[in-house]
């Protein structure tokens, strides 16, 4: 049975991979809205702009949460 310190190492270093994966996964989008960004109609261009909005406040929060 892992120890006290030994359980949280692990669950430090899952909550670390579990960031690192999320962050990996929402580059594509984030690439696909810069680009839907550029886009000559301007409501995609707006819709765009929010979708980039929301993955770059996540990957913020992704950034500074820290295990409690």
């Amino acid at each position: 049975m892992p120890q006290p310190d030994e359980h949280e190492a692990d669950s430090c270093m899952d909550l670390k991979k579990l960031r690192h994966d999320l962050r990996n996964r929402l580059s594509p989008a984030l690439l696909t809205a810069d680009i839907l960004s550029q886009h000559p109609d301007p409501d995609v261009r707006r819709q765009a702009e929010t979708i980039i909005a929301a993955i770059e406040s996540a990957t913020v929060l992704l950034r500074t949460t820290t295990k409690s």
